[in-house]
């Protein structure tokens, strides 16, 4: 027989151990959860921040590198649906995105999704198409129609690879609804999604409007200031129509067709004697903000009751109401039109 047994562990000792590790447990839970919260605080207020960086990205985007000040599409492709960009879009508008999105010193990888192993998916909603009216100066004047968009962007628990939480092209990643036109005013997100950050390209739109409502103003000042000085240079009675230019190169028209206008409306997006003669440049002036034609008619004649070039002399500016769709003021349609008279 061996002198020294081996000894096994009595039940005593195991009993002692127990209640040892269950002491442990409760003294260090509380460290435990305080740490659990605070990883998981610093996930979602890091992920508040990058949806936030990429929100002003896309304006800078929207603001920068498109002539109607419109936010991208969301992109569905590659194993994602609805989310920010793609980074394989090697057009100009693509390479555009990409630049406003890394500049602002985000990471690449964490833009579509959190670069987390699990890869829980961003969803970038956007509404497009919304309207809303304002005077021309914003407090007076006609009314032009802005049009805008709004978007959401926020961090899901769903994962990219996981098809339940991350749906075909008809649907939308996470436990939050989709937003429509008729929702997004009241649209939040909900369940396991995180807080949105939500984009508007309202103001975007509204200081385009500023700056077109000066361009405008300073066509008018400028016209009126050529005209002025060739009325002092001229004999006392000479009642010539000394807009330019003069005389009228388009020929005579009747004013009810031609919404007013009895010499034609000028295209100063494209005539190159105009703006110039008065010390402005046509790519500068010649358009909205938006790329739309500002037109000019130098004898206009609104109830048709006076000769051609016969005083007084009135001239007036046109542009398409629905101002930021790009357009062109209608020629057939008056009230789709805000026409400036001086």
């Amino acid at each position: 027989m061996r002198a020294n047994r081996e000894r096994g562990v009595t039940l005593p000792e195991l009993l002692i151990s127990v209640v040892v590790l269950g002491i442990l447990s409760i003294a260090i839970s509380p460290i435990l959860n305080s740490y659990v919260v605070s990883m998981r605080g610093s996930y979602t207020k890091k992920q508040e921040v990058t949806n936030q960086t990429i929100g002003v990205s896309l304006l800078n985007f929207a603001a920068d590198s498109t002539r109607l000040g419109e936010l991208p599409p969301p992109f569905t492709g590659a194993g994602y649906v609805s989310t920010v960009f793609n980074p394989a879009d090697a057009s100009a508008s693509g390479l555009a995105l990409t630049g406003a999105l890394t500049q602002s010193g985000i990471n690449p990888s964490e833009i579509n999704d959190d670069n987390y192993a699990s890869h829980r998916v961003r969803v970038y909603q956007r509404v497009a198409g919304l309207n809303a009216v304002f005077p021309l100066a914003f407090q007076s004047g006609p009314v032009v129609t802005l049009t805008y968009q709004y978007a959401a962007i926020y961090m899901t628990a769903c994962e990219k690879a996981k098809a339940v939480c991350n749906p075909a092209a008809t649907g939308v990643p996470g436990t939050s609804a989709a937003m429509t036109k008729s929702n997004y005013s009241t649209w939040t997100s909900s369940g396991t999604d995180m807080p949105a950050y939500f984009v508007s390209t309202l103001p975007l739109q509204k200081q385009m409007l500023a700056g077109t409502n000066d361009k405008l103003n300073k066509i008018k000042d400028a016209l009126l200031s050529h005209y002025r000085a060739q009325q002092r240079t001229a004999a006392g009675n000479d009642m010539s129509n000394f807009w330019l230019p003069f005389p009228g190169t388009k020929g005579g028209k009747a004013p009810g067709p031609n919404q007013g206008c009895r010499d034609g409306w000028y295209d100063l997006s494209t005539d190159q004697t105009i703006l110039p003669g008065v010390g402005l440049t046509t790519t500068e002036y010649g358009q909205t903000a938006w790329g739309g034609p500002i037109e000019y008619c130098r004898d206009y004649d609104p109830t048709g009751n006076k000769a051609p070039d016969a005083a007084p002399h009135l001239a007036a500016l046109r542009i398409h109401s629905s101002v930021s769709i790009g357009s062109a003021p209608d020629p057939a349609v008056m009230n789709n039109n805000v026409v400036l008279t001086f």
